[in-house]
């Protein structure tokens, strides 16, 4: 599959409903969509309906979307689909009958929801880079880095691993670059 930069990708949907694209689209932001309704306080049952809600809006919304960096980012924008679509269907629901307390939406949502879309962003383009570039690494230098990742101590690393504590501290540093670039990268291409 070829990589699009995220405004091709953009351009593409928007002209044709190309599947292909849009199912890039889909691979590449569902994620990130998940975890931002996730931290709507969601319940978990019902997250994955409004992941698809807020794709098709996306789908529909696309066509008529142009993309103005200076307006914004546009996780902001898909950030602000998610919220309206959990946003929407509290309203629906609160009509039907009196509000579900079980649901918990924050009552700071308004104002939260850049830094929400923020943080989130960062664990998903991280977790991104790594899996793009894991696959080139030994396997010693990715389950040290790893290690490194999720905070374990270089002691404990060179134990485990039988692996001299100089050798995890020159794999953390030729691998700290590479992750970086590739960071810098995705941030490029999908914003």
């Amino acid at each position: 599959m070829d990589q699009f930069t995220r405004q091709t990708l953009l351009q593409k949907i928007k002209d044709t409903h190309n599947e292909d694209s849009w199912n890039e689209f889909v691979e590449i932001y569902r994620p990130y969509i998940f975890v931002i309704i996730k931290n709507l306080g969601v319940k978990a049952s019902e997250i994955e309906d409004h992941v698809q809600s807020t794709l098709v809006i996306c789908w529909q919304k696309l066509p008529d979307f142009h993309y103005d960096p200076g307006k914004g980012r546009f996780r902001y924008w898909l950030s602000r689909i998610a919220k309206f679509t959990v946003s929407n269907h509290i309203r629906k629901f609160s009509r039907r009958s009196e509000l579900d307390e079980k649901l918990e939406i924050p009552e700071s949502l308004p104002s939260e929801i850049e830094k929400i879309s923020d943080k989130e962003w960062k664990v998903f383009i991280t977790k991104k880079a790594w899996a793009n570039i894991k696959g080139d690494l030994t396997e010693n230098a990715r389950l040290s880095f790893e290690a490194l990742m999720e905070g374990e101590a270089l002691d404990s690393i060179s134990e485990r691993l039988a692996m001299p504590k100089n050798t995890i501290s020159v794999n953390k540093k030729r691998i700290e670059p590479k992750m970086f670039k590739e960071i810098q990268k995705l941030q490029r291409e999908l914003g």
